[in-house]
């Protein structure tokens, strides 16, 4: 047999070529380390350091798809890796954030309402969500409904804000969110990702503004910027895919 670095096949590239394939997984894993690290300073009401560890596992969730293209080692163990990990870092992790925040402001002498457990459908819509992408051939250029790092994102900026300007949102607000959050993951929506070929401006404008809003929402409004992005993320999909349907048209 030979290989790709011309050596026909010797014990020495073999084991290369298998350290290589890792690479991305190792990625993959450092994206669940980070998980459950979060999910330890959720419980702890350390969430601004739980909020940084979902911000690095989101990096990693980025650079492991990413080195698998590089090194073109993509596999079907390594999808069903990065959904598992993404379970925990991107599904478990911001149900517990939003349950420890409703937990915060309904907690009294005989316990948290059995309301506040709603929140935990963030890790049930997400489960299926992951599920569904594994399965859906369709969803390799754009997604399919909210993808589940930006819906963490989106609770770890909340509680970041929490601990960060000492503001908590209404339960019940937290609540109603976390529903209509669990709504997007689950529905059909397109949604852009960032798998893009084609820059070009008439194309992709919507995707620059949508950017140039997130970069000035961050500096004026900090972490509420980073929720406030992906709030208007919905919004600017369905833009973005009418663009791309006129420009066919044209």
């Amino acid at each position: 047999m030979e290989t790709n670095c011309g050596c026909k096949g010797s014990k020495k590239c073999n084991i290369f070529a298998g350290m290589k394939k890792q690479i991305p997984n190792m990625l993959t894993l450092g994206n669940l380390f980070c998980g459950c690290l979060a999910l330890v300073n959720v419980f702890q009401e350390k969430m601004m350091w739980a909020a940084i560890l979902v911000g690095i596992a989101a990096l990693f969730d980025v650079l492991d798809g990413l080195v698998a293209r590089l090194l073109k080692v993509s596999s079907s163990i390594g999808l069903q890796l990065d959904s598992l990990a993404d379970m925990v870092s991107f599904g478990v992790v911001p149900a517990s954030m939003a349950f420890v925040m409703v937990r915060y402001s309904t907690q009294t002498v005989e316990g948290t309402p059995y309301w506040a457990y709603i929140v935990f459908i963030i890790a049930l819509a997400s489960a299926y969500r992951l599920a569904k992408f594994n399965v859906d051939t369709e969803q390799r250029t754009y997604f399919k409904g909210m993808p589940t790092p930006a819906n963490a994102l989106f609770w770890a900026a909340l509680s970041a804000h929490w601990k960060f300007d000492f503001f908590i949102w209404d339960p019940v607000q937290l609540v109603i969110i976390s529903v209509i959050f669990s709504f997007l993951l689950v529905c059909n929506m397109k949604m852009f990702s960032f798998k893009i070929k084609d820059w070009s401006f008439r194309k992709q404008w919507i995707i620059y503004l949508f950017l140039a809003i997130v970069v000035v929402a961050i500096m004026l409004f900090n972490f509420l910027g980073i929720a406030l992005a992906v709030v208007i993320y919905p919004l600017f999909s369905y833009l973005y895919f009418m663009n791309l349907k006129s420009i066919k048209v044209d």
